[in-house]
C-alpha cells in the first residue's frame, strides 16, 4: 500500500494510506481574506485526507494541524509502511442513491439553504 508520512519540524504527525483503490492527498493552505479575521492573522493548515469506497463516497481524514511561517513539513511517500487508522470517517449522504433520489435531496439541501435566506433578509428587512 502507498503510504504518505508526514511530519512537522522532525515530528511524527500521521502515516495515512488507502488500500487498492481512492485518494491520498496531502494539502497546505494559506488563507488571507479582505473581510474577517484571516485579513490580521492568516490561516496556515496542514490536511492529510483521502476518500475510498464506492465511487470514493467515503471521506477519510488523518490530520488537520495549524501551522507557522518557519515549519518544515516532509511527506514521504513509501510503500513499506503500514497506514494508521483515520481519526476521521464520513460517508457522503449521496452513495448509493440512484439520480432522482440523489437530485431530491439536493432540493432539500437548496430549499433549507434558500429558507435561511429569506429569513436573513426578512431580518434585515431587505424582504
Amino acid at each position: 500500500m502507498l503510504c504518505f508520512r508526514v511530519s512537522r519540524n522532525g515530528r511524527h504527525l500521521t502515516t495515512a494510506g488507502v488500500p487498492d483503490f481512492g485518494v491520498l492527498s496531502t494539502i497546505l493552505t494559506w488563507v488571507r481574506r479582505p473581510h474577517d479575521e484571516s485579513n490580521a492573522n492568516p490561516e496556515l493548515t496542514l490536511h492529510v485526507g483521502g476518500s475510498v469506497g464506492r465511487e470514493y463516497g467515503e471521506h477519510l481524514s488523518w490530520c488537520d494541524v495549524n501551522i507557522r511561517a518557519g515549519d518544515i513539513l516532509m511527506v514521504e511517500v513509501r510503500e513499506d509502511l503500514e497506514a494508521e487508522p483515520p481519526r476521521e470517517r464520513r460517508v457522503d449522504a449521496e452513495v448509493g442513491l440512484d439520480e432522482v433520489a440523489r437530485l431530491q435531496q439536493r432540493r432539500k439541501g437548496l430549499e433549507a439553504q434558500l429558507a435561511d435566506v429569506n429569513e436573513e433578509l426578512r431580518e434585515r428587512g431587505a424582504a
